[in-house]
Parts: C-alpha cells; structure tokens; sequence
C-alpha cells in the first residue's frame, strides 16, 4: 500500500471521518509484518480494537437512568423552615443596614474650655512645652555641625598632600641622573 494513501487514512480515522472499510484496510495494514516498525509501535493498538462493539440493550438505560436520576423531595415542613430561614436572613440584612446608616449618634462638638482666657493661657502652656522639646533635639544637632567642620579640616590636608605628590613625581627625573645604587666616593 502506498505510503500517502495509509497517510490519508490515519488522518481519516483521527478525526472521525473513516469508513469501515477504510478501518479495515488500515487495520490488516498494521497487521502486516512488511509495515514500518514506528508506525506499528504508534498505532498497533489499533490492530486489537474490536469492530463490532454491541449496543447497550434497553434495561442497560433503564437501569441507569434508576441509578443517577434520584429526585430529592423535601418534606412540607423542611420547605417550610427553609422559606422561614430565607425570610429571617433577609431580616437581619435590613437590621444591620439601619444599624450602619441611619443609627449611628452623630458627636456633638462642644467647646472645653468656657472662658476664652483660660483656653488660651492652656494653648500657651501646651506651646511652651512643643517648644522646649524642639530644642532640647536642637541642642544635639550643634554636635552634628562639629562633625562637618573636622571633616572641612580633613579635605585641606587631603588638598595638601596632593600638591606634595605633584611635587615629588616632578622630581623623578633626578633618579635618573643620580641612581641610588652608585656609591658615592669620599677619598
């Protein structure tokens, strides 16, 4: 059989669109020692399919549908008590809406102090104390200016120890004209 047509059946069969007697052909392909081993380790299951697969009697629906179709009736009073829970939740969700909106005691805003004089000597004596914490805080913050002021010092030795290697890498030259493993004679 040629290799295209076996192709063509194959992809007939996957996607449903086969004869019987395409299947069958396809079948006794597979069943053929000649065929490719790779296509017969892919599809050889198909060699043991059965082809006549019986229909399931009547009693087989029949039983069936007695097993998974069970209808569930609720007694008089179940039906009952679920109408009143459904009632008695919707009740609770209207208690706790009136609760959250329109029960809520607004604060009445009312002044501390009656005379204006006393408020104020208060508000100075609380203003009083803000500050004297503000500054007792500032007071630290000197010790943070002195820090600034030695690491100043440290940057100007840093500028003058620049200048010094400048100076010294100017003066190598003099290596070369005097090196220092040339004894100096004093007779």
């Amino acid at each position: 059989m040629e290799q295209e047509k076996i192709t063509e059946l194959i992809n007939r069969y996957f996607e449903g669109e086969s004869t019987t007697e395409e299947e069958q052909q396809l079948r006794k392909y597979l069943s053929d020692p000649s065929a490719p081993e790779q296509l017969r380790r892919r599809l050889g299951y198909l060699t043991s399919l059965t082809e006549n697969i019986p229909e399931p009697s009547e009693e087989f629906y029949e039983r069936l549908e007695a097993v998974t179709h069970t209808e569930v009736t609720l007694s008089p009073q179940r039906r009952a008590l679920r109408h009143l829970a459904a009632v008695a939740a919707v009740a609770v969700i209207i208690a706790g809406l009136w609760m959250i909106f329109f029960n809520q005691d607004s604060p009445v805003t009312r002044d501390t102090y009656e005379d204006p004089v006393i408020a104020m000597a208060e508000v100075k004596s609380i203003l009083m104390t803000v500050s004297g914490k503000m500054n007792s805080g500032v007071e630290q913050l000197g010790k943070v200016s002195t820090i600034t002021e030695k690491r100043e010092e440290l940057e100007g030795l840093d500028r003058i120890s620049d200048i010094v290697a400048v100076n010294i890498s100017r003066l190598r030259y003099l290596d070369r004209l005097n090196p220092a493993n040339e004894e100096i004679n004093t007779d």
